[in-house]
């Protein structure tokens, strides 16, 4: 009896050895199949045109499309292709499945794609691009040279991601002339798609950027560039706060060099419904028309009603040896209703307060900054000591209060940039 058990156990272990592969290939699938529902967003689509499982191996096709119109209509009058399809030869592990995944549609491509998916769904991918050369169609077209790169990360079965990105150059040749070089870019970055929005962090670093106009002349330059971006909900998934910040050593066009710029941005507790529904429509017409403000007015009015923030700390730069920098925090406090029927009441619900400060060296350098400087002086808006000029209000009650106590109405200051425009 002992004899027959030992046999059954053996036999049902060379069973369940013989028919794991096949058990890994149906696991693979599934999750290959949930991984891509991820993977769409409003931007992009992706679905599992075939699956062929065998025994040790299988072969999946997947399309990813272009689904924002906007973007779909440059890229097409750009001659960039919208839909690609992925061609990926699976292997099957004993608690894993590996794939290597090609374009059918752009033999040529160099981009190879390769990934270890476990049985949980969390996939590690290793993506690999030689150097590359593509020239698109059309009127418009743009010759891409991109250098040897790699992009790096994690994918879990719940969607969270980590990746990273270097490319070491990116060289565009249009059709009119113009150049433009990238040298040095990486990014990096840990989150998930949630409800429209990207949950997590992202940085990205340039080691400069060049456009010149073909004939041996500069437009423009900037050097050592970076820029983070976070963003998370409240608790309740109800409310959106991001922060972009953006840092650039040099920035050099025709009309001089600006150094050390500095911008931190951030746009906080906005309610999430109504920031979406805006977002979806300025993406889906960036040239709004009569029509599409009709349909955002009423998300307007459920975002100022719900209340938000606005901060800018700081924006700061060198301009020649002068200096500049400012601060400014602005509030709309929640119950801010029927902002589409009578728009002042933004003016009078609005708090914050703002600074700024503007260097001695700079009002010297550039006598438009000294005229407006003594306007502000002259108006009791701005102070002096020695290193500069100082800016400094609070806004309550539909006022700019300044230091010293002085009041103007926020309309009055609203009309006075109007027309010095």
């Amino acid at each position: 009896m002992k004899k027959l058990k030992l046999i059954g156990a053996v036999g049902g272990a060379v069973s369940l050895a013989l028919c794991w592969p096949l058990a890994v290939g149906q696991i693979g699938q599934n999750v290959i199949s949930d991984g891509l529902k991820h993977v769409s967003n409003n931007d992009i689509s992706a679905e599992l045109i075939s699956y062929d499982r065998g025994y040790l191996s299988s072969h999946a096709q997947t399309r990813f499309t272009v689904t924002n119109p906007v973007l779909k209509l440059q890229m097409q009058h750009e001659g960039l292709p919208t839909e690609v399809i992925v061609d990926s030869d699976i292997r099957h592990g004993l608690a894993s499945i590996s794939s290597v995944s090609t374009f059918p549609d752009y033999p040529e491509s160099p981009l190879v794609v390769n990934s270890t998916t476990q049985l949980n769904g969390n996939t590690r991918f290793f993506s690999t691009l030689d150097n590359w050369h593509y020239q698109s169609e059309g009127p418009d077209s743009v010759a891409i040279s991109i250098l040897s790169s790699q992009v790096t990360g994690t994918v879990t079965a719940l969607g969270q991601m980590d990746f990273n990105v270097t490319i070491p150059s990116i060289a565009l040749n249009f059709e009119t002339g113009e150049n433009m070089l990238i040298s040095d870019f990486s990014g990096q970055g840990n989150g998930k798609q949630d409800s429209g929005f990207w949950i997590g962090k992202q940085n990205i670093t340039l080691g400069s950027l060049n456009v010149d106009d073909g004939l041996g002349s500069t437009l423009f330059s900037a050097e050592s560039t970076s820029y983070q971006f976070e963003s998370e909900f409240n608790t309740e998934k109800s409310r959106f706060t991001s922060n972009h910040k953006m840092n650039v050593g040099k920035v050099m066009v025709d009309d001089g060099e600006v150094n050390n710029v500095q911008l931190d941005f951030t746009l906080g507790d906005a309610d999430r419904e109504a920031f979406l529904a805006l977002s979806n429509i300025y993406q889906s017409n960036p040239y709004l028309e009569a029509e599409d403000l009709e349909k955002a007015m009423p998300h307007v009015d459920s975002l100022f009603s719900k209340g938000f923030f606005v901060s800018i700390k700081p924006f700061a730069l060198n301009l020649g040896e002068g200096e500049f920098s400012s601060k400014m925090t602005l509030n709309i406090p929640e119950g801010t209703n029927d902002v589409q029927k009578d728009p002042s009441v933004i003016m009078s619900a609005l708090t914050g307060d703002l600074e700024a400060f503007v260097s001695n060296q700079l009002v010297e350098d550039y006598p438009s900054i000294q005229q407006g400087v003594d306007e502000l002086l002259m108006m009791e808006m701005m102070t002096q000591d020695d290193n500069g000029y100082q800016l400094k209000a609070d806004i309550k009650e539909g006022n700019i209060v300044f230091s010293n106590g002085h009041k103007v109405p926020l309309f009055a200051l609203f009309m006075y940039g109007m027309m010095a425009r």
